[in-house]
């Protein structure tokens, strides 16, 4: 079975299918109900040898291949049986961030696509989430011409906006400090924060990876860039619906994207601001400021000075990168400013 999946994820599409092929085959002479079964009824001997065949990459350079057939075929009960393989992979990148870079990042790559699609908000999800936020702070915001707020209110607005800035800024409250128990406080009401329940183990996961792609943003490879670059908006989607661990990794990860947005190869910047628009979805008061402060002249002064080159150009202007990056910001920046509530 490992062969077969290894060329089930080769890059050549006939061999791939043919292997694909086999699988069913090896289904229907062993009565397994599908390919998902046969894998998952089998995941402890596939692990086994990938993760035998990770601590020998530069020899067994298919092993990641595997793998990703593996969850290209599989279901979320898959994640459970090769969590231990994805931290060997993260362990394993940890020690050879120069040499292996890219073929490590092809295997998170393929973890957070399957996490994404196993476990990340669908569009029509994501519309109804934006559509309650719109009306609650819509909502909020009339309630306030009309009612008169008391000093329990107000003391309670300020404590939340001191733990939502804590938050944004990476001031985490300490594990330990937790599990002693909440401290009452002149920042601190244990009625107003409740506990909050344990990450799941998928969010975990996406945000051990966020931590590599941290790192890795500005490696000398462009390849590696744009590569880290499609993971950590991965990751953002996956971690959408935990703000409280999305924003702390968000203010970790900024200076670098800022880095990428500004001053970096034009194929690197449209993978970028691909990038920044997902994480407004979720971040909005978080990244309006650093936005507007950062990333929006930059931007400005960028388009104006394409302006004039584009105006006078032929059609042959629409094939080039220039072309594909102007596009991208003029087509986003509008509902970037408005998810980021920048009115003004």
């Amino acid at each position: 079975l490992y062969p077969v999946l290894e060329k089930a994820g080769d890059r050549t599409l006939l061999i791939s299918e043919t292997a694909l092929g086999t699988l069913a085959d090896i289904c229907e002479a062993c009565g397994y109900d599908s390919v998902q079964c046969l894998i998952n009824e089998n995941s402890d001997y596939l692990v086994n040898g990938i993760s035998l065949n990770l601590r020998q990459l530069a020899h067994q350079p298919r092993a990641s291949q595997v793998l990703d057939t593996m969850l290209r075929h599989s279901d979320a009960s898959l994640l459970p049986l090769v969590e231990d393989v994805i931290q060997d992979v993260l362990s394993a990148l940890d020690q050879s961030y120069n040499s292996q870079a890219s073929t490590f990042l092809r295997v998170l790559h393929s973890v957070m696509t399957a996490l994404v699609q196993w476990f990340g908000m669908s569009s029509t999800e994501e519309h109804q989430q934006r559509q309650t936020d719109k009306g609650q702070s819509r909502a909020w915001s009339q309630g306030q011409q009309e009612v008169t707020m008391t000093r329990q209110e107000v003391e309670r607005f300020f404590l939340d906006y001191v733990s939502q800035k804590q938050i944004a800024e990476g001031d985490l409250p300490d594990l330990e400090e937790e599990e002693a128990g909440p401290k009452v406080s002149s920042f601190q009401d244990p009625m107003h924060f409740p506990r909050e329940a344990p990450m799941p183990s998928h969010a975990q996961l996406a945000r051990d990876v966020m931590e590599r792609c941290i790192h890795l943003l500005s490696d000398g490879s462009l390849r590696v860039r744009l590569k880290v670059l499609d993971v950590l908006e991965l990751c953002v989607i996956v971690l959408h619906p935990h703000g409280n661990h999305l924003l702390p990794m968000a203010h970790r990860v900024w200076p670098a994207l800022v880095t990428r947005l500004i001053s970096d190869d034009p194929l690197a910047v449209l993978r970028a601001f691909k990038v920044l628009c997902t994480l407004a979805q979720t971040c909005g008061d978080f990244l309006r400021q650093r936005f507007s402060k950062d990333v929006l002249p930059k931007l400005t002064s960028s388009l104006l000075s394409q302006a004039p080159a584009s105006a006078r150009a032929g059609p042959v202007y629409s094939h080039t990168l220039a072309f594909k990056l102007q596009l991208a910001v003029l087509q986003g920046l509008g509902s970037l400013c408005e998810r980021l509530d920048m009115g003004e």
